[in-house]
């Protein structure tokens, strides 16, 4: 009884061992050990290095898709005056909206006029949006287009001084002539 214990353990011990040396991967030949000895499997191992810009990627994405939506917005000053007729500016716009309409989901956002203080104007200006982007073939302008404040307020020009100035700086460092700024 003695002679089979020690078999027995024997077995064990040197299953415990190729399985250490081995590891658990199967081969390709569907034997439970590689079929040309050590260092044919690979480690099944989580890797602790996230790949380069796997974090970050979901941000950039969004802020590219709220980009896209705010292509989609139509400004007051794409208007003549306080009329319903397109500006040379917005007339573009309206036609570059119109070509993007059908292959994305964003709704077109006609923006409302200061404190909302003509609300007939506003709807004259989505009515007539509607009617430009159906006429070109968008047939769900009228589900689409809605009056409301933009995604963003823009800046006024104060503040648009004072990037340009960053701006300007950034590029040749104050005009000391090639410090910076590039070839």
């Amino acid at each position: 009884m003695k002679l089979l214990s020690l078999k027995t353990s024997n077995l064990f011990l040197i299953a415990a061992v190729s399985g250490v040396c081995m590891g658990c991967v199967s081969s390709s030949s569907g034997l439970p050990f590689p079929a040309f000895g050590f260092g044919h499997s690979r480690s099944m191992a989580v890797p602790d290095v996230i790949p380069l810009g796997a974090i970050s990627r979901a941000h950039w994405h969004t802020m590219e898709t709220n980009g896209e939506a705010s292509d989609f917005v139509i400004y007051r000053n794409e208007f003549v005056d306080n009329s319903t007729e397109f500006a040379p500016y917005g007339r573009d716009h309206i036609m570059e909206i119109a070509a993007r309409m059908p292959s994305t989901p964003f709704p077109v956002i006609v923006q409302r006029s200061d404190n909302n203080s003509d609300p007939e104007l506003d709807a004259a200006r989505r009515d007539l949006v509607v009617r430009v982007l159906t006429d070109m073939g968008c047939q769900n302008a009228q589900q689409r287009t809605v009056v409301s404040q933009p995604y963003n307020d823009g800046i006024n020009s104060l503040e648009a001084e004072q990037d340009y100035g960053r701006f300007r700086l950034s590029r040749n460092r104050g005009g000391l002539g090639g410090s910076g700024g590039g070839f």
